[in-house]
């Protein structure tokens, strides 16, 4: 829609993380003063909606659309609350009025009154820029307020589930200042953990919770990067902690769970898998290898399918593995410099890697016997066992998290009196060695709990494989190799092979895969306890989780060589 830029009063809206709380400043009071204003300066209203973006961040949107129809003509009236919810500090105020506000005669309105900025003349300018320095010390004052009872609430009740203001992330309420989880909320959220640990998509979920009629904390619809960051949230597990910035000092606070470790963990690895193949065509072109790949470089390698007639007529069908080093810096990422420029073909490179795997795996004997032993532990592997024994892992976690908090304040205490002189040094000094000792042995103490969870997770899902595809797995490399090669390799390390071509130019001749299995069966070995008398029983010696292919040779063609 094209307004007039003579009778359009362009409102600009924003609201801090320090100052969410405080509904003098809310978007929905801004938004009520600026349209207010409008009406009574008989202006269109406009709304240049920031949201909670704090004035410290570079990537504000609406700002920089703003300076845009500033420089366009489109925008001659400007309207916001104040000066703090305008530009972060002093300079940047200076630099948008000297470079756009002055030049292009803008008109700017401020505060409920909408009293207009004055700056033509020297003792104005001198006025205006002292209002700007004095409302600057206002918001750094009142941020050293809010950051300074932070500490205090976090040293003091951390383990008691208090609020720190803001807004609560969804699945939760606040009462009487503290955490509390808000049933329908919580519900949705392990909704959404599941719907996307089942393989949905985000943008599924999105149009799920949307249809629902569920409302995310602000705005009126889901949108992707708020699902995304909600799924990586480690507060959700009942526990988080926030640095100071100033002090460096480390703060934990814990909260009710809603989602569990074993959740929470196979969530963060679904994650990654789909961040290594961002970016990549595979969604469209399935590649076998693409999930496991990456380049020395460190570059992901991902599959590249180009299906197509050329103008001559001809049918294009080039389906290859390339590293995407080349891709990421055309977009302006940082790289490393990588010599895998060649690609790989794509159906050769698969049965490659497909028939080395299935010889390493038919000479294993650890394989073999795990086989043999977990397929036999299958029968009494229970669900209800493997539930009961992560949720007492779960119960040592949060035992552990009331015991961190616990001695983080007694830390508190003691650094206060020590400050207050109403302890001896030496006593001190003792008395904080031993509480950090402490804090560092229940810190990896729940890092052990966290991580055993994660391994009774990867049991259940070996044994799993194991009795699905253990039985005839070089078969099942054939029939169901995608499947079947989840249980078995880690990742794939793709390594440039250079030297010399036929014009005596050191260039790229092939590559070398390492392959990273899962449990260490390349070369391993069975030796019996007795080779004459083989009832006597035999040990199985690991081999090494890597194996370093040969040289797969790029396909030699094209011009003949050079005459001298």
């Amino acid at each position: 829609m094209k307004y007039d830029p003579k009778k359009t009063l362009y409102c600009y809206l924003r609201v801090s993380s320090q100052e969410q709380v405080d509904e003098g400043h809310s978007i929905e009071r801004q938004r009520s003063v600026g349209k207010q204003l409008s009406r009574r300066m008989g202006f269109d209203y406009v709304e240049l909606n920031e949201g909670g973006t704090s004035s410290m961040r570079k990537d504000r949107p609406e700002l920089g659309s703003l300076l845009q129809l500033i420089r366009e003509g489109e925008c001659k009236h400007l309207w916001y609350l104040n000066r703090s919810r305008w530009t972060r500090n002093q300079i940047e105020d200076l630099t948008i009025k000297n470079k756009y506000l002055k030049p292009f005669k803008i008109k700017v309105y401020e505060g409920e009154n909408g009293e207009q900025r004055r700056y033509s003349d020297p003792s104005e300018e001198f006025v205006d820029n002292i209002l700007t320095s004095v409302q600057e010390l206002d918001r750094l004052q009142r941020r050293q307020i809010s950051v300074n009872g932070k500490r205090h609430l976090s040293r003091v009740y951390g383990d008691k589930s208090i609020f720190l203001g803001g807004t609560p992330r969804f699945g939760y309420q606040t009462i009487d200042k503290k955490w509390v989880v808000e049933k329908t909320e919580s519900k949705y959220l392990k909704k959404i953990f599941q719907y996307y640990l089942q393989g949905k998509p985000l943008k599924w979920i999105k149009n799920y919770l949307d249809g629902e009629g569920v409302s995310p904390r602000r705005g009126k619809s889901w949108n992707l990067g708020t699902l995304n960051t909600m799924l990586r949230n480690e507060g959700y597990t009942g526990h988080y902690k926030w640095k100071d910035k100033e002090t460096s000092e480390e703060f934990t606070i814990i909260i009710p769970q809603i989602i569990s470790h074993s959740l929470f963990n196979k969530v963060q690895k679904v994650i990654k898998s789909n961040q290594k193949n961002k970016g990549n065509n595979v969604r469209k072109h399935p590649s076998l290898l693409s999930d496991y790949m990456t380049c020395s470089c460190g570059q992901n390698i991902g599959g590249h399918v180009t299906k197509g007639t050329r103008k001559n007529g001809t049918k294009l069908n080039s389906k290859v593995y390339v590293c995407s080093s080349k891709n990421q810096y055309w977009k302006g990422k940082l790289v490393n410099d990588c010599n895998n420029r060649r690609s790989l073909n794509m159906d050769k490179t698969d049965d490659f890697v497909i028939n080395q795997i299935k010889g390493i795996v038919g000479n294993s004997s650890l394989l073999k016997e795990k086989f043999k032993t977990d397929i036999l532990n299958k029968k009494s592997l229970k669900t209800g066992e493997l539930l009961k024994s992560k949720d007492k892992l779960e119960r040592r976690i949060k035992t552990l998290d009331t015991q961190i908090d616990t001695t983080i304040n007694s830390i508190s205490k003691v650094e206060v009196n020590n400050m207050l002189n109403k302890i001896d040094n030496r006593i001190y000094r003792s008395m904080i060695k031993s509480l950090n000792e402490e804090l560092e042995s229940l810190e990896d103490n729940r890092k052990i709990s966290i991580k055993e969870i994660d391994d009774l997770d990867s049991r259940k899902d070996w044994i799993d494989w194991v009795s699905k595809y253990g039985d005839e797995i070089s078969d099942n490399l054939d029939k169901n190799t995608s499947d079947t090669l989840k249980g078995l390799v880690k990742d794939i390390i793709v390594h440039p092979v250079m030297g010399l071509n036929r014009d005596g130019i050191n260039k790229q001749l092939g590559h070398k895969l390492n392959i990273t299995f899962k449990l260490p069966i390349v070369n391993d070995k069975l030796i019996w306890n007795n080779k004459i008398d083989k009832i006597s029983g035999y040990t199985i010696e690991n081999g090494q989780s890597t194996y370093e292919t040969e040289n797969i040779p790029i396909n030699i063609g094209g011009r003949p060589k050079k005459k001298v």
